[in-house]
């Protein structure tokens, strides 16, 4: 793997990266919530740090909309029902729980689109990374797309950090990305596809970040409800190392 605009370097980078999806029933209060099928992204769902063991941690259940294309912020206006049940219930998102969740340790591989240019992607407009017959199966099962939807998404990374660098996600549900340990990027709730992109120099300042120097990247993505799923990352960074952090 080549360094330069995508910057990492180290014999151990790629743009392959591990991936941890844990697959949910609908009977779990956050997935397939029938109080509740979405409406727009919502912000302020988690703190805006993680927690000790890299994982986010609840703030509120309702949160506040999303001042789209910005990564961060709100508009005016909040929501009138909850999006997630409790602390309790989103604990259990992005940890294994017997009985709550199955984990599969995976990979999601970026490809450079078109070759040369430097861009890295990765597009699905029908992101289902667990088959029908792993976990719990097709959930729900009367789903139309036959499909094993329900499920989170978990990236633990390090890259080298260059000017000029972005990175850009589109896609449904929730979806939050954390920098140097600092939220960088904010789509929480069930939503449709929906886009922002992380500009490293304009949020360097807020984030903590310097070019020239290497920091962790922590994405967290939920699917939870039918009957769509689309998942797109794309960015100038062509370097990752993966980071192995506790379950």
């Amino acid at each position: 793997m080549t360094t330069g605009a995508g910057g990492g370097g180290g014999g151990d980078c790629k743009s392959v990266l591990d991936v941890t999806y844990r697959d949910f029933k609908e009977t779990h209060p956050d997935f397939e919530m029938a109080s509740f099928r979405g409406d727009e992204p919502r912000r302020q769902l988690i703190e805006p740090t993680l927690d000790g063991d890299r994982k986010p941690v609840f703030l509120d259940s309702v949160g506040c909309f999303a001042q789209l294309p910005a990564p961060l912020g709100c508009r005016d206006g909040v929501g009138t029902q909850k999006t997630i049940t409790s602390e309790e219930s989103f604990n259990q998102w992005y940890r294994d729980m017997p009985g709550v969740n199955m984990t599969f340790p995976k990979e999601l591989a970026l490809q450079e689109s078109p070759p040369g240019s430097g861009q890295y992607v990765f597009d699905s407009a029908d992101f289902f990374p667990l088959a029908p017959e792993e976990g719990f199966g097709i959930t729900p099962p009367n789903n139309g797309k036959r499909q094993n939807f329900l499920f989170t998404t978990e990236i633990h990374l390090m890259f080298g950090y260059v000017a000029g660098q972005k990175f850009t996600f589109r896609g449904d549900d929730d979806i939050w990305i954390f920098i140097n340990g600092k939220l960088a990027l904010d789509l929480g709730s069930m939503h449709g596809p929906a886009e922002s992109v992380i500009d490293f120099d304009a949020q360097a300042q807020d984030l903590g970040i310097f070019p020239g120097n290497s920091y962790a990247m922590d994405i967290f993505h939920a699917e939870r409800h039918t009957d769509g799923s689309n998942f797109r990352i794309e960015t100038n960074i062509s370097c990752f190392v993966p980071v192995d952090i506790p379950l």
